[in-house]
């Protein structure tokens, strides 16, 4: 039982003053008579016969029933309802006061011509106004209602909502870690993928706008109409390689290829990557659809790149990935480069260097493997080529080529190991699809003659499976067609270069021994040290003449 004190309630009816002491529950403390007596001492019952017998007695039983204290012919008063509204009109609310002495009660109809009276004609609470004056008819039986006021919210308008202002969505993440930010590398899952570039196409979507709305009118409960300000439109500024689709001014697109860039509310598709320093930590792996300029060194980071890299110092312990030219104006030290546009460097050594294209060299290319689908020169201030595997479609040259210690250096022309891997890949697809193609063919024949045994009555299943092996039987040969492209293309790239007389191994210095001069599979190891002299293939042998450049 929950426990709560006594109390008493003062009521007045038709034939007097009534005093009602309820008892209290669990351990709640009683009504005491000084508490009872201070009340009737207030202004409104000073002029009041009260019967205090009747009012010990009452505090004595505490029964919780109305006992008559002032025996008096009340008047009559009738029940009372007031309205009152907020100064901004946007509710209302209702005061309904019960009747006294038998009085005339409240009825809905009075809330609402009350209501009427004032204005009130939106946003009305039918409920709510039931509720109070049901409320008030009960307050005759249960005195205890009137200990509070019998009033609520019985009008609610609505707010003005005004327009938004042209606003851009966009269709790109924006999050990711600023440059220069610090790196915890303990917590990082991989330390050297510090941030990421937010690459696009030519074409994709970045931007859209969002016109601006008109807004939402409000209405006060006396029905006044609330105009919402209309949103303003806004000019959105966008940087270079930004541009509106075709057919569609709302929404934007890239112009180019790039890394799409929002700073100070302004988008931007840059076709160049930047670094104003060293590929570190700070900065992390690169890869980006542009070209990519460092300036400063690469350390042992990996950067990716859809046209040209140019870093202006060293790539060292590097990967580099391009579509387009490298340009190192430093050396390039044990590192991997694959590119698909000529490389130059200032020297290289210990690396691995390949590319469609040619090799260019100012001082020195040693102890590397340099692949080159044109040239490679080597023809700077030192023009040292020695030590490793130099492998060139057209021509390599310069002014120096081994060393005194007759260091093994090998120079091909002719057939590139990129060539050699393409063919050998051919020749094995080729295998397979022959070997397939021969299963299917005899696959087919047996259906066939089964068919020709059954009159043509072939099983469900075995009818399903001749479809599947004609359908396999067309996918062979579409097959078998494209990898016989591209070999008979390579093959007679092989007898271009067999034939050409831009096959050729150019020294302007010295040739020392040890150097394997490979020109159209035909071989020719140096056993004396020769100058100024080209290696060409004639009549399937190495010949070497003057130095022709």
């Amino acid at each position: 039982m929950v426990d709560m004190d006594g109390y008493p309630t003062i009521s007045t009816e038709d034939d007097g003053l009534y005093l009602t002491i309820f008892p209290p529950k669990g351990k709640g403390l009683r009504v005491e008579l000084p508490i009872v007596k201070s009340e009737l001492a207030k202004d409104v019952y000073k002029n009041k016969d009260i019967d205090w017998k009747a009012v010990e007695r009452s505090v004595r039983e505490a029964s919780g029933k109305q006992v008559l204290i002032v025996h008096e012919i009340i008047n009559s008063k009738d029940g009372q309802v007031f309205v009152k509204v907020n100064p901004e009109e946007m509710s209302a609310m209702l005061t309904v006061v019960p009747p006294q002495g038998g009085g005339r009660e409240i009825s809905i109809e009075d809330a609402k011509n009350a209501m009427t009276v004032n204005g009130i004609v939106f946003g009305i609470k039918e409920n709510v106004i039931a509720a109070l004056v049901k409320k008030s008819h009960e307050a005759k039986n249960d005195p205890t209602i009137l200990l509070e006021s019998i009033e609520d919210i019985v009008a609610d308008g609505i707010a003005m909502v005004n327009g938004e202002d042209a606003k851009l969505e966009l269709l790109f993440s924006t999050e990711g870690k600023e440059e220069g930010a610090p790196v915890d590398v303990e917590v990082a899952m991989d330390y050297k993928n510090v941030k990421s570039i937010q690459n696009v196409k030519k074409g994709e979507a970045l931007a859209r706008k969002n016109s601006p709305t008109n807004g939402i009118n409000g209405m006060t409960v006396t029905g006044k109409e609330l105009k919402a300000q209309p949103g303003n439109d806004v000019k959105f500024i966008f940087g270079k390689g930004v541009e509106p689709a075709v057919g569609n001014p709302e929404l934007y697109v890239a112009a180019n290829d790039g890394q799409v860039v929002f700073k100070n509310n302004k988008i931007e598709v840059l076709e160049i990557y930047e670094i104003q320093g060293d590929v570190n930590l700070k900065v992390g792996n690169i890869d980006f659809v542009g070209s990519v300029i460092v300036h400063g060194s690469v350390g042992e980071f990996t950067i990716k790149a859809g046209e040209d890299v140019m870093i202006d110092d060293v790539a060292d312990s590097a990967t580099i990935i391009c579509g387009g030219k490298l340009t190192v104006k430093g050396g390039i030290v044990k590192s991997k480069v694959v590119a698909g546009g000529e490389v130059s460097a200032k020297y290289i050594r210990n690396s691995n260097i390949e590319t469609e294209k040619s090799i260019l060299v100012n001082e020195a290319a040693m102890h590397s493997t340099l692949i080159s689908g044109d040239k490679i020169i080597v023809m700077g201030a030192k023009g040292l080529l020695v030590g490793g595997t130099i492998a060139a479609a057209h021509e390599v040259s310069a002014k120096e080529i081994g060393a005194k210690m007759a260091t093994p250096t090998e120079i091909s022309i002719g057939e590139t190991p990129r060539m050699r891997e393409e063919m050998t890949k051919a020749v094995a697809e080729l295998k397979n699809i022959e070997e397939q193609l021969d299963k299917t063919k005899k696959g087919i024949i047996f259906l066939k003659d089964l068919s020709a045994k059954m009159g043509g009555q072939l099983p469900e299943d075995k009818r399903d499976l001749m479809a599947k092996l004609t359908r396999t039987q067309f996918k062979l040969m579409t097959e078998q067609k494209k990898w016989e492209e591209i070999k008979n293309k390579l093959d007679g790239k092989a007898k271009e270069m067999q034939t050409t007389k831009r096959g050729k191994v150019n020294c302007m210095g010295i040739v020392y021994t040890g150097v394997k001069i490979i020109i159209n599979k035909v071989q020719r190891t140096i056993t004396d040290e020769l100058k100024y002299c080209t290696f060409v293939d004639k009549n399937g042998e190495i010949q070497v003449l003057p130095f022709s450049g």
